[in-house]
């Protein structure tokens, strides 16, 4: 699906498991044969577990990983960064970009969506991981541990077989008080690695029968995701929809989507352009975005949505919801 690239923001405290996730992803990559690119940008050497013994200290300089992914170490300048690795590294499919422990995720976002950037790459979603060991413990220490669940779109619990129910249950609930309506993984690093990898692929789980006028929502397993208790939900759909009210819908949702992602034919008043165009648009945890589609025309508007138990009749009515009035 041609458009922006999306990057992932991996964020979380001094020793939550943001390295174990990325080397959990690749191992997930690894065992699947993936073979698109992917990046991982860390800005951290001191903690790098892919291969931290082969990073030179050249932000400049990459190092070539198995499974079509690359690392590379973020220079002073995130804009400068990312350009250069997107020049040199073109057809990717994603970024994540995994930042220091004390790092606040939101002018991340905002430098993401703002110029040189903008036009080049989308912010994805904000990932941020917890330690049920530590994170009642790390709330005084940083203002940078608030500030990062805050403005997660999904969390990730971490080390949570490691601490009595009780703690896992607390640990839970400080992350709740700061991000109410994120999506919570909280089988593990290893989990959310398998649900990333999934985000990053195309979306499977549609489907739809030609003889049928109406598309039927289907359920379907969500790759390998579903071993962790992902499934999906999609369907086919014919309709003009306008897009900002698209987005709008999708972003009332229940929290219980993770992911969400289609092709829809759409206007967009925002554009200064009355004219339907293609879009891909898409929502990770809570997280809506959308760009423009370039050609060649995709063959059929669809949309799936990936969640513990997603529910296929909202996501339905969202579309229905944002479609252009036919014309008398």
């Amino acid at each position: 699906m041609p458009g922006l690239v999306p990057v992932y923001v991996l964020t979380g405290f001094l020793g939550a498991g943001k390295t174990t996730l990325l080397n959990a992803l690749l191992a997930v990559r690894a065992e699947r044969g993936r073979t698109g690119r992917v990046a991982l940008v860390v800005n951290e050497l001191g903690e790098i577990g892919v291969d931290g013994a082969l990073l030179p200290t050249d932000a400049a300089r990459q190092i070539e990983l198995p499974g079509g992914c690359v690392c590379c170490a973020l220079g002073p300048e995130l804009d400068a960064t990312l350009l250069e690795l997107l020049t040199a590294q073109p057809g990717l499919e994603a970024i994540v970009l995994e930042t220091t422990g004390v790092a606040e995720p939101l002018p991340i976002a905002w430098a993401l969506e703002r110029e040189p950037l903008a036009t080049a790459v989308r912010l994805g979603a904000i990932i941020t991981v917890f330690d049920a060991t530590a994170v009642e413990a790390s709330l005084p220490l940083s203002p940078a541990v608030r500030e990062q669940l805050r403005h997660a779109d999904v969390l990730v619990l971490s080390k949570g077989q490691l601490v009595p129910e009780e703690l896992r249950r607390r640990a839970i609930a400080a992350a709740r008080a700061l991000a109410p309506r994120a999506p919570l993984l909280d089988d593990g690093v290893a989990a959310a690695a398998a649900w990333l990898d999934d985000v990053i692929a195309e979306p499977r789980g549609w489907s739809r029968d030609a003889a049928t006028p109406t598309p039927q929502v289907v359920v379907a397993p969500a790759g390998r995701g579903a071993a962790h208790g992902i499934a999906s939900v999609g369907f086919e759909f014919d309709r003009l929809l306008d897009l900002e009210e698209l987005e709008d819908q999708l972003a009332a949702l229940p929290a219980g989507f993770v992911r969400i992602k289609g092709l829809a034919h759409v206007v967009d008043g925002r554009r200064g352009d009355p004219r339907p165009h293609w879009a891909a648009f898409h929502r990770v945890g809570l997280r809506v975005s959308s760009e423009p589609v370039a050609a060649p025309v995709p063959p059929q508007a669809r949309v799936v949505g990936l969640g513990p138990a997603p529910d296929g009749a909202a996501l339905r009515a969202a579309v229905e919801a944002a479609a252009v009035p036919a014309e008398e």
